[in-house]
């Protein structure tokens, strides 16, 4: 396995420290649902509707500040978005426990709108610091630190709260969301432009308009992205309602950590690919194997044996389309589309999980595998014909060469 790829990345200056903060910080992020959860249910006594409404509504202000901290990235640079996502953070988390449910829903809302961006900001800093042919590498790296996060921190934070309290989770998750956030703060990664005369970005960047920014080429890359979480959102939940409709249900947690290793073990190997296949291929790839989980529901075994492919794929998912999106960002607007990439991941796990669930209930967690595959899939070969369709456009924008190769 050639690892020399990931050394040279890693040999940027100030990569390392900002993949270890960006980790730091995606721990703590990927936990907000499950300890909002807890915290609602536990801490207030209410039901699980009741959490997730303030889960949906912390959702709606992810989606809609992602773009917006996007803009004032790339206008003003990270720490002045820093600044207020902390103090945010700090203030919601730390008074969180205490507030009645009203507030706290509506709480919730001013929560996700200033949501710590540290998944935005490693991803900017490797599109404006890593060269194009290294760059699915540098964002393989970043799909396995997410990965791990997704492993460690919901997990974490439901320890916390059913070990000692769910205001003990809040107010932990809230510390360890400043820590990151003021780390990155110290940090400053630079996420703009560099000028060809000097060695700092432009103090005020030309305004770029919306029709420039967002090309027809774009589409493509957020309708794959929607189809990988969309898939694997909903193949999670089908995992363990297929489980328990076997009687089986205590032993989703193993399958849904070998779905993470082989996820990890998917990245490692997607990034040592000289020319990696084109993202809308892998996001198909992921939907059509999703499809396969339904036909093994009745044992475990036999369900950590088909979820191997799709979990594999989903990380290189996210990296080849992550690495897709930065590519097509014009200078000085880097921020808004990967605040758009952004809001596609959030919208894909809106749909997937209720989706999975809805089919469930109505019928079981067969169909709901073949439902999620299905439309994962579906969605992908749009894209996949929309991105090999925008490539052949002699009239359009000259599509990045990184793009036009990749398209089969």
């Amino acid at each position: 396995m050639r690892m020399d790829g990931y050394r040279r990345v890693l040999a940027h200056p100030g990569v390392g420290l900002l993949m270890g903060l960006g980790f730091l910080s995606k721990i703590a992020v990927v936990a907000i649902p499950v300890v909002m959860n807890l915290g609602v249910v536990l801490g207030l006594g209410r039901g699980f509707g009741a959490s997730g409404l303030v889960i949906a509504l912390w959702t709606v202000g992810v989606a809609i500040g992602g773009p917006i901290q996007g803009k004032l990235m790339d206008r003003h640079g990270v720490r002045p978005v820093l600044a207020v996502s902390v103090v945010g953070q700090a203030l919601f988390w730390g008074f969180g426990p205490s507030l009645p449910y009203g507030v706290l829903s509506a709480s919730a809302v001013v929560c996700g709108l200033l949501n710590l961006p540290g998944f935005a900001i490693v991803r900017l800093r490797l599109a404006v610091a890593i060269p194009d042919e290294q760059r699915h590498t540098a964002f393989a790296l970043d799909a396995m630190t997410s990965n791990i996060s997704y492993m460690v921190g919901p997990a974490l934070g439901v320890t916390i709260a059913t070990a000692i309290s769910s205001d003990m989770s809040m107010r932990g998750l809230g510390l360890v969301l400043t820590i990151a956030g003021i780390g990155l703060w110290l940090l400053n990664p630079q996420v703009r432009e560099v000028t060809e005369d000097a060695e700092t970005p432009s103090a005020k960047p030309a305004k770029v308009s919306f029709r420039t920014w967002f090309s027809p080429a774009l589409v493509p890359v957020l309708m794959a992205t929607t189809a990988t979480t969309l898939a694997t959102a909903g193949y999670e939940v089908a995992i363990v309602g297929g489980l328990r409709e076997a009687g089986q249900v205590s032993w989703s947690g193993l399958v849904l950590t070998v779905c993470g290793l082989c996820s990890l073990i998917g990245a490692l190997l997607y990034g040592t690919l000289k020319k990696p296949p084109t993202f809308a291929l892998i996001s198909a790839m992921v939907g059509l194997t999703t499809i396969l989980g339904g036909f093994a529901t009745g044992d475990w075994r036999w369900l950590c044996l088909a979820m191997v492919l799709p979990a594999a794929l989903c990380s290189p998912s996210f990296a080849s389309t992550a690495s897709a999106a930065s590519k097509l960002a014009p200078a000085g607007s880097r921020g808004v589309v990967m605040g758009c990439y952004s809001a596609a991941l959030t919208l894909g796990n809106s749909i997937g999980a209720p989706l999975s669930g809805t089919v469930q209930d109505s019928t079981s967690a067969v169909w709901a595998f073949v439902v999620i595959g299905v439309a994962s899939a579906t969605l992908s070969v749009l894209a996949l014909a929309g991105n090999a369709w925008f490539a052949r456009q002699p009239d359009a924008e000259p599509t990045p060469p990184a793009l036009a190769e990749s398209v089969v």
